[in-house]
């Protein structure tokens, strides 16, 4: 018998480590894969009859958690039909993903991370694993620039709509400047074609982390050739005052924005998970908002103790937006909109699928000379 027979000859997958994906990953790409991850999912929610053809299709069940001796495994696997891998480009191609992340909090005195996340790409026609990607920055890049989208449909894009010239500058607030409040500020200033950053404003409980971010996004004004100014916040109420765009992403489990903290047309990025997805904001924030999610089978488990109105998912918005149909999702003016970010498979399998792609072109590109 042929040794070949029955046997499972396979090439091995490639391995792409955080350097890699710090080059690879654009924020202008990343935020238009996140935008058909998003799409994917509320397209999928609508029946047959008002499923879009020429838009993505998505399955994700709800994420596990396997708890193990000092820490957690998550896993979060997903499927994403028929999405193009960038704007300008009318081919379409399908992904299968899983990302496996464990939390590990004794690490930091070990002196290592205590998250560590892959995301395993497959191919989807025949089920072989293709990509084992490390994933930090990775979830870094898609957690923000879910965010960036999210801001966009909900909020500057009707502001741009009624400015005289079109475009829009903001007052961006971070409160919480660990990892996810760092990735937050950094991908505003580098996707400023959305909107133009005038002013960011930022609080940390520790304000030597606030310091820090401070001195990161000072040097990013002089990469980028902007012009904003920057300052570190003694209070939470003093990093909210006046801010059109804010950013919540700590692991508080106590209410830390309040309604009288804010100006009456502001968004809020609910990034943080403490205790519960929701802890960050306070009630009477909830109370006068209109909320939006990613999806509405994460919010169903993740956010049943929640009381706001929950107005629907971005996806959902930016679908209708597409169509220009007449039921628009779309905030009223002048009031308080919020983005409940819960993170999903979707996103981790869209920006997985453009890391690899991009990844294949530079191998071509270098074997070739």
């Amino acid at each position: 018998m042929s040794k070949t027979v029955g046997t499972n000859t396979r090439s091995r997958p490639v391995f792409i480590d955080e350097e890699q994906v710090k080059v690879l990953l654009d924020w202008n790409e990343a935020r238009y894969a996140i935008e058909q991850a998003f799409v994917s999912v509320s397209n999928q929610a609508r029946d047959a009859v008002t499923r879009l053809s020429d838009q993505p299709v998505s399955s994700q069940p709800a994420r596990t958690f396997v708890q193990a001796e000092g820490g957690v495994l998550l896993c979060m696997p997903g499927f994403v039909g028929q999405h193009r891998l960038s704007s300008g480009t009318t081919e379409r191609t399908s992904t299968l993903a899983c990302k496996l992340i464990t939390s590990f909090r004794k690490n930091v005195a070990l002196g290592l991370p205590s998250i560590n996340g892959e995301v395993f790409v497959f191919n989807s026609t025949t089920g072989k694993l293709e990509a084992i990607i490390e994933a930090n920055h990775l979830t870094g890049i898609r957690t923000a620039t879910a965010s960036l989208v999210a801001t966009d449909h909900l909020f500057l894009r009707p502001a741009r709509a009624n400015a005289p010239d079109g475009t829009v500058s903001i007052q961006l607030g971070i409160v919480g400047c660990g990892f996810q409040g760092m990735m937050h500020a950094v991908g505003f200033v580098r996707t400023q074609s959305v909107a133009r950053v005038r002013t960011i404003r930022l609080w940390n409980r520790t304000p030597g982390r606030a310091v820090q971010l401070k001195e990161i996004l000072t040097e990013e004004a002089k990469q980028t050739n902007s012009n904003y100014s920057v300052f570190v916040c003694d209070t939470v109420e003093d990093c909210c005052r006046d801010c059109d765009v804010i950013v919540t992403a700590t692991g508080s489990s106590e209410p830390l924005v309040y309604r009288n903290f804010l100006k009456p047309n502001v968004h809020i990025n609910a990034v943080g998970a403490g205790e519960y997805h929701h802890a960050e904001l306070a009630q009477d924030v909830y109370d006068v908002c209109q909320l939006y999610i990613d999806h509405q089978a994460g919010a169903q488990k993740e956010l049943a103790t929640l009381r706001s109105n929950i107005v629907g998912e971005v996806g959902e918005v930016i679908l209708r937006e597409k169509r220009a149909e007449e039921m628009s999702l779309l905030p009223k003016p002048g009031g308080i909109s919020v983005f409940q970010s819960l993170g999903m498979a979707t996103e981790d399998v869209t920006v997985g699928r453009l890391i690899y792609e991009k990844y294949l072109i530079a191998q071509a590109g270098s074997n070739a000379n």
